[in-house]
């Protein structure tokens, strides 16, 4: 028996936070900014969360299978699992402390077991397709596994991996798509050649993996259908817009010239072309309809990003606005996620109609653009 949580997801997404500030800090920089837009995130080891031995053991056993993809170039190993669908019991809590100033602060905690009181597990589901997560920068996998339980307990096997650069991948540095995609096709390749790809597929990313997600569907045609929570649109601009929602006092100090700078630095560093990196290109090559969401309050991929790939993005598009959600809050939200996407999967890997979506009545004349009341 398995039995994970209480899981507080919002430390998680915030423990590699604290790099942004250390960029701010360094000496030389433009040097030091480039070298940490571009740099292996788990340069410095995993997350705080996941160096414990006992977190670690207990993710690994939520996994039905685990292998390491060669990809490249350039050359790394991406690390990667599966969860396969059963009728797994899943819990979780949002609670909402409002200040007096009007604002407030949302808190998560989530429960799961993979195994009943007696250790006995949960019967399987009946297999609707494949889910491929793909979390945030600066996290890893582990940082998805409460979606993963809630896609799988619904049938659908669940595949989850470490980007370059994070969690358990290797790679010295990281691409905002640069290579990320072509991993991810190497990475569908041998799920394919293990006999693990099961009906269609799906693809599910948050904000960095939001938008390799769209790049990869755009790339991959055995992509059915596409989800995104928070993705940019234009990883150039949202570098600097980033870093000034997170520390607005220190990223202040620099000008844009000086991001501009950094950002040409660190793609001579890591042996990319930015030109070649355009989420908005991307999703107008998409060959299914894609389903975004944004937070309202988000400041560090603020919600325009999402309104200008819904109006390139295929005809039946869909894009969904949570009123009181930041970017971090946003990455958590099963209760407002949750629904819309599944019935999205349903829809366009099974072809059951989904119910999903909440909100106001369509607004885009490509596709559907609502929010949640």
């Amino acid at each position: 028996m398995h039995r994970a949580g209480p899981l507080r997801l919002c430390a998680v997404l915030a423990s590699g936070l604290g790099v942004v500030s250390a960029l701010f800090l360094s000496g030389c920089v433009t040097h030091a900014l480039a070298t940490r837009i571009v740099s292996a995130p788990n340069a410095a080891g995993l997350p705080p969360m996941y160096r414990d031995p006992k977190t670690l053991a207990a993710a690994d056993r939520t996994y039905t299978a685990t292998w390491r993809t060669r990809v490249g170039p350039p050359d790394a190993e991406i690390a990667v699992g599966v969860i396969e669908p059963a009728a797994y019991e899943l819990n979780w809590e949002v609670k909402e402390v409002p200040k007096g100033d009007g604002t407030g602060t949302t808190t998560f905690n989530f429960n799961w077991n993979f195994a009943d009181k007696a250790g006995k597990p949960f019967p399987p589901v009946q297999l609707k397709g494949t889910v491929l997560l793909l979390h945030g920068i600066m996290v890893s996998k582990e940082a998805m596994l409460p979606w993963a339980v809630y896609f799988a307990r619904s049938g659908y096997r669940v595949v989850l991996v470490d980007l370059r650069g994070h969690g358990r991948s290797t790679g010295k540095w990281i691409g905002f798509g640069a290579w990320e995609s072509d991993d991810l096709v190497k990475v569908i390749d041998e799920l394919q050649g293990r006999g693990l790809l099961a009906g269609k597929l799906g693809v599910f990313g948050q904000s960095y993996g939001g938008a390799i997600a769209i790049e990869f569907a755009a790339k991959d045609r055995r992509v059915a259908a596409v989800a995104a929570v928070a993705p940019f649109d234009d990883p150039r601009a949202v570098i600097p817009e980033f870093a000034r929602g997170f520390n607005p006092k220190l990223a202040s100090k620099f000008s844009d010239q000086t991001f501009a700078a950094a950002e040409k630095e660190a793609a001579r560093m890591a042996g990319f072309r930015w030109e070649t990196l355009s989420v908005i290109d991307a999703v107008k090559r998409l060959h299914t309809p894609v389903l975004l969401f944004h937070g309202a309050l988000d400041t560090w991929v603020a919600p325009k990003r999402t309104e200008t790939l819904l109006a390139l993005a295929p005809a039946g598009s869909r894009r969904e606005v949570t009123p009181h959600d930041n970017h971090l809050t946003l990455m958590v939200r099963l209760d407002l996620v949750g629904p819309p996407a599944l019935a999205w999967f349903d829809e366009n890997l099974v072809g059951s109609p989904g119910h999903g979506g909440l909100g106001r009545t369509p607004q885009d004349n490509r596709g559907s653009d609502r929010g949640h009341e």
